[in-house]
């Protein structure tokens, strides 16, 4: 049977390496003895010491275990969780077992987090997965998403039957102020989009048109399409940009600073609260931010048709006919819809954001991306359903 000893190796601050006593032969317990005070400022500790004590060791003579002897410790910061990883990771290579639990409390825990965290299996990539694993993994997330999305939107159709019944717990002075920033604050880039949409729909239809002589019917061609499609579509992607990404980034910043679980406790439905005037807002002023959508871009169309000999009185008479009060309604219901899936969009993807800064601008992100794509899909189903009923 083999015999077993003790060497202690001493490791002050800096490790000053010391003769190991003498060793019979069999298996050694090396104890690490660590003393004065550890600090960042002085720098990081090498292994260099307790590695030449691994490597001078007599023939024959195997360390069964590293154990640490603290006694003489003074103060100490993360550099000795630091040495005390280092050594771990050299006792892992040399097959020695390592004894943590002769580290003070503080240190255990920290050296076993550590470990912890370098330990965790990293998830697999979807580039090494099989395929078929590649496209469940798309499936459950589509499946989960869809479900919170279902979820969320049930809660607030909840909220707005509260709001119908005058229960829903919400301050009118955050609607008035949301009022304020979806519509007149918005007005600036509505204008600026909207009027060179007119001039470019006033280039584009008289490049065709001006073969046949019939020029003056571009004044048609621009009112169709900014009051049906182009003024309702430009000011959607506009406020899809400015405002459904940062209603997403507000109530994401809320949700990583805990605001929303703090509401919770304290009884406060965060959906009635953050949710519900953020969406009255936005649906409200996106019908009138479409009628004024559609007046600017027919000015901008006006601009060009000026200097193509076509009056000012001929240019608004074609309109008067062109013009019925299907085309403006057909505008100003998509609007409504629109408006209310913007900020819809936005909310959801702030609620359900991660807890962090990186979370947050993930949030926005996907709230632009997901609004845009509601967008597009409610105007094809719209375009299919006024054509079904010839409105």
């Amino acid at each position: 049977m083999s015999t077993a000893s003790r060497t202690r190796l001493s490791c002050a601050r800096p490790p000053v390496p010391v003769a190991a006593e003498p060793t019979t032969s069999g298996e050694v317990t090396l104890t690490v003895t660590i003393t004065g005070d550890w600090s960042l400022t002085d720098g990081l500790s090498d292994t260099e010491t307790l590695n030449a004590a691994l490597e001078n060791l007599s023939p024959g003579v195997r360390v069964k275990s590293l154990s640490f002897d603290c006694s003489g410790l003074g103060h100490y910061d993360s550099s000795l969780v630091c040495y005390v990883i280092k050594c771990a990771s050299l006792c892992t290579e040399r097959g020695i077992h390592f004894v943590k639990e002769t580290l003070p409390q503080n240190v255990g825990r920290l050296f076993e987090l550590s470990v912890a965290n370098r330990c965790r299996p990293e998830p697999p990539r979807e580039r090494d997965m099989a395929l078929l694993a590649v496209i469940g993994r798309w499936g459950e997330r589509i499946f989960s998403g869809s479900e919170r999305a279902l979820k969320f939107l049930g809660e607030t159709t909840l909220a707005f039957k509260n709001l119908f019944f005058g229960k829903a717990r919400f301050r009118w002075r955050d609607c008035l102020y949301f009022i304020q920033d979806c519509g007149i604050n918005a007005l600036p880039i509505v204008t600026l989009i909207s009027f060179i949409t007119g001039m470019i729909l006033a280039y584009i239809g008289s490049m065709q048109l001006r073969q046949f002589g019939a020029i003056i019917y571009v004044a048609s061609l621009i009112a169709i399409a900014m009051v049906r499609e182009m003024g309702v579509i430009m000011t959607s992607v506009i406020m899809c940009g400015r405002t459904g990404s940062a209603f997403a980034a507000q109530i994401g910043s809320m949700q990583a600073s805990e605001e929303i679980s703090a509401l919770r406790v304290l009884a406060i439905n965060p959906v009635e609260y953050l949710v519900l005037p953020r969406i009255l807002a936005l649906t409200l002023m996106m019908p009138l931010l479409t009628l004024y959508s559609d007046f600017v871009g027919i000015l901008g169309g006006l601009f060009v048709m000026g200097s193509m000999d076509v009056t000012l009185e001929q240019y608004w008479r074609q309109i008067a006919v062109t013009l019925n009060m299907n085309h403006v309604l057909s505008g100003l219901i998509k609007s409504v819809f629109f408006g209310f899936m913007i900020a819809w969009a936005g909310c959801y993807r702030g609620m359900v954001a991660g807890k962090s800064s990186l979370a947050v601008g993930d949030a926005a992100t996907s709230a632009a991306v997901l609004g845009m794509v509601l967008i597009v899909i409610g105007d094809g189903i719209f375009a299919v359903l006024f054509n079904a009923i010839g409105f």
